[in-house]
């Protein structure tokens, strides 16, 4: 599907149950999560799921002829004014380079802006795996402003990257 068939590509933002197990397909897919990353994804979602709106993730899940095709999980930094952290974002593998994404982050950020947000950051390793999530993120905006050292695994950093939105 080519970038301009992108309005077909519905958002929502009510979690189901039944996104546990798209969003399973969804990581599973991309082929770069580590299981235990998935496991903590499927976390976020089952507190949401659970406590409803006095969970601190939000969701925003991409869909194509009503099947999840991808999503993004933010929230709040707790004790900061403004700052929001994006945790998640992935699109299916076979419907990637189609727009989800960035109608996922456009979304994100203007949910995040109308909450009083002004600051988003998204974390990513540095592993050449994920160069494609890097260049999305700078493509949107992102700057990278920090590096840690072996955070996820020796020799394998984590980049912190951020946009102010207003």
């Amino acid at each position: 599907m080519p970038n301009q068939d992108r309005q077909l590509i519905k958002l929502r933002t009510t979690a189901a149950t039944s996104d546990i197990a798209a969003v399973r397909q969804i990581l599973d897919s991309t082929g770069v999560f580590h299981p235990r990353e998935a496991a903590v994804a499927i976390e976020l979602l089952e507190d949401k799921l659970t406590n409803q709106e006095q969970s601190e993730y939000n969701f925003i899940f991409a869909e194509l002829d009503s099947t999840a095709i991808g999503y993004l999980c933010y929230g709040p930094i707790t004790m900061t004014e403004a700052g929001y952290d994006v945790y998640w974002i992935a699109v299916r593998k076979d419907v990637q380079r189609t727009g989800a994404a960035g109608l996922l982050i456009e979304e994100a950020q203007r949910r995040i802006i109308d909450t009083g947000g002004k600051f988003v950051y998204i974390e990513t390793s540095t592993k050449d795996i994920y160069n494609p999530a890097r260049e999305f993120y700078i493509k949107h905006g992102y700057t990278c402003v920090a590096t840690v050292p072996h955070y996820y695994a020796e020799n394998d950093d984590k980049a912190v990257f951020m946009k102010q939105l207003r």
